[in-house]
């Protein structure tokens, strides 16, 4: 950049959720300065939403230094259960069969807040962060040395100018918006209700495991053991705006009494410290980078819950632009970027996640049948298992 064309910082990012919080601490490791701008609060809310960490983000959190802390407190998942709530037949697959394949061959469980949490604290130890909260995008104007963002504080209007700009800003993605990005994809006619629950479904279902997928008369039914309680994400009926009955929710309700059997171990009532009911969409902006701004995260793509994917792969997305932008030529850096990042989306992870929600959200029983007497074959077969393993933990992609 010209010498009189002064920047606040060589890189801004916008939003301050775990793919801001990554692309920042992997830009200030790599003595990168860096501001990054949030329009919240510092307050990161307790809300059970994405939880799982795939090996090969675990290996990228490990370059970061924080592998360890979120081992430390995470649940292990060594294995994955296909079932149905009616039907006997299911499926099996050890994670074991990953040794030798990467340093961790095992999924975690571990409450996306808490990733948030732990990334701002490794983030306030970088002198070459400066993280801001309390600070809107409200404008976004480039040339071809910079990019000028206008921002609302308070009452208060102001500009801070940078070579680059991440926007890290999610689904909503103010400058997404501000671009006129295309941002094409469809949305999924089936609503989904995540619940919250200490109910101690261990005690209550045999052989239950960490993780488990169920396929069941109306829809996919998982459950999820994180740190601090069980999460369950199944298709629903109830509206978003709808309210249920206080420590209740009548569909998850009847999944959980097939689940146990019609025993009445539950008394019709379970309690629910959360549930959230919303729509899962996929999505893939046009480009990842629009002149000297550049898409990560759900500000760029976005896909079904089913599986995982979400999450990760804004991570990938995070540590690959901060390389690029570490890069002797940025230009060509972040250009390829931008084309590996969206071919990855495209390629790989919208159709893996199409093919997990739509098979999840069978209900006929023929086809749930059939479809777990295929997964059994492929679990029974150790090299078509490890080949089905690689793929739903996102091992073998470039990040």
């Amino acid at each position: 950049m010209a010498p009189h064309h002064p920047v606040d910082a060589p890189v801004v990012v916008l939003g301050g959720g775990p793919v801001g919080m990554v692309t920042a601490l992997a830009l200030a490791r790599r003595d990168i300065a860096v501001i990054v701008l949030e329009r919240d609060h510092d307050e990161v809310r307790s809300e059970w939403r994405g939880s799982t960490v795939h090996p090969p983000t675990l290996e990228l959190l490990d370059e970061l230094d924080l592998a360890a802390p979120v081992l430390a407190e995470a649940v292990r998942v060594r294995r994955l259960d296909y079932r149905d709530l009616e039907l006997t037949e299911s499926a099996r697959f050890r994670y074991e069969l990953l040794e030798g394949e990467t340093r961790y061959p095992f999924r975690l469980q571990y409450e996306q807040y808490k990733l948030v949490r732990l990334l701002r604290h490794a983030v306030a130890r970088e002198p070459n962060v400066d993280l801001r909260f309390g600070h809107d995008v409200v404008g976004l104007r480039q040339d071809d040395t910079r990019v000028e963002l206008d921002v609302a504080v308070g009452g208060d209007r102001v500009a801070v100018t940078c070579h680059w700009a991440v926007a890290a800003d999610g689904a909503h993605s103010t400058a997404r918006k501000l671009l006129d990005v295309p941002f094409p994809g469809f949305t999924y006619p089936f609503l989904s209700l995540v619940v919250a629950t200490p109910f101690r479904f261990e005690d209550a279902v045999a052989d239950l495991g960490e993780v488990g997928y169920w396929s069941g008369p109306r829809g996919r039914f998982s459950l999820i053991r994180t740190p601090d309680i069980w999460r369950a994400a199944l298709s629903t009926s109830t509206g978003v705006d709808d309210e249920p009955p206080p420590g209740t929710h009548p569909d998850f309700l009847a999944a959980v009494d097939l689940l146990l059997g019609g025993r009445t171990q539950t008394d019709g009532l379970l309690p629910l410290h959360q549930h959230q009911v919303y729509r899962s969409h996929q999505r893939l902006a046009d480009s990842f980078r629009i002149g000297r701004v550049l898409l990560a995260g759900d500000a760029a793509h976005l896909s079904s819950t089913t599986g995982g994917m979400g999450l990760n792969s804004g991570i990938h997305d995070a540590v690959a632009v901060a390389t690029a932008l570490a890069a002797p030529d940025q230009a060509a850096a972040t250009s390829a970027y931008a084309q590996r990042r969206r071919a990855v989306a495209e390629r790989f992870v919208q159709p893996a996640t199409t093919e997990n929600r739509t098979s999840a959200d069978a209900v006929d029983l023929a086809g749930r049948r059939e479809r777990l007497v295929r997964l059994r074959a492929v679990a029974d077969n150790p090299e078509d298992a490890r080949t089905y393993l690689r793929r739903v933990s996102m091992l073998g992609i470039q990040h």
